[in-house]
């Protein structure tokens, strides 16, 4: 495998998990929304934790494909 199809094929990887991120984080909005009447002060914050880890690998994802793209248009 060449370096370009090896440096495609991470950012397709790493687009998808971004994606994967940003799905759980308004999934998790959405139930919040939906049960912040009915559920517990512990698992709001569970889930209030969980948004925010998903966030960051979020942002850590969108920073690694920005470089990789960097690297692509390089080589």
């Amino acid at each position: 495998m060449s370096k370009l199809d090896k440096i495609k094929a991470e950012i397709a990887f790493h687009e998808k998990m971004f994606f994967a991120a940003l799905t759980v984080v308004i999934g998790l909005i959405g139930w919040s929304a939906s049960n912040f009447l009915s559920t517990s002060v512990f698992v709001l914050l569970l889930a209030l934790f969980g948004m925010l880890a998903s966030s960051v690998f979020g942002v850590f994802q969108y920073r690694l494909i920005k470089r990789l793209i960097e690297e692509l248009e390089d080589a």
